[in-house]
């Protein structure tokens, strides 16, 4: 099985997008001219990326769980991420804070401040994903990884951007268009999914993968 992020994205996420492509298909005729179905595939964008952003989240905070479930102690976790707990810890506002990392205490905090800044993740871009998954994963350069590179995502993102802030009032979104988004981002999700899994099973000292790779 893949990773619970990646099932929830093809077995809930996706059902939304496919139900406006489903329905523009229903409500377009035959014949040349628009049919002002403009709302269809905005929303269908709108969708799409709101669907890669929760897995983004979900993904993170599952692979953070992994990894704290999988070390003894967190002098284990990557550097960057024993960086960013130490951080969390030194700047919090709370005097006791530092008490709350003795026994497995540590792993309580690490996930509690995984949940808190993915939460303030809302542009899913590779300029903000990158630096997100090296703090909190220990990742370097995730966007690497992705087969269709970053600019497709980036330039997907931006689309989203557009229709929110500008409405009817940006370019015509093709359902042609809307159905390439789709699968451009089926096959990142697919693309992350994969590097995680492998990346997970390399950093943790047991060597154990938290889940299968998806190969179709």
């Amino acid at each position: 099985m893949p990773s619970n992020a990646l099932q929830k994205f093809e077995s809930n996420l996706l059902v939304d997008v496919d139900r406006l492509i489903d329905s523009h298909v229903s409500l377009n005729h035959v014949g040349m001219g628009r049919r002002g179905l403009g709302h269809i595939t905005r929303s269908g964008v709108m969708m799409l990326c709101a669907a890669w952003e929760l897995y983004i989240e979900e993904l993170i905070v599952e692979s953070a769980a992994h990894i704290s479930m999988h070390c003894q102690t967190p002098h284990q976790f990557p550097l960057s991420v024993r960086k960013f707990l130490a951080k969390a810890t030194r700047e919090s506002k709370h005097e006791l804070k530092p008490l709350e990392l003795s026994g497995e205490g540590w792993k309580t905090v690490y996930l509690s401040h995984v949940k808190l800044e993915v939460k303030q993740l809302n542009t899913p871009k590779s300029t903000l994903l990158d630096p997100l998954f090296e703090r909190l994963l220990g990742v370097a350069a995730l966007s690497h990884n992705w087969s269709l590179g970053p600019d497709i995502i980036n330039n997907f993102v931006q689309a989203r951007g557009d229709i929110a802030h500008r409405g009817r009032d940006t370019r015509y979104v093709r359902i042609d268009t809307l159905r390439e988004y789709r699968e451009q981002i089926t096959r990142t999700v697919r693309d992350n999914d994969n590097f995680m899994a492998d990346y997970l099973q390399g950093v943790c000292p047991d060597r154990r993968s938290p889940w299968r790779r998806r190969n179709v």
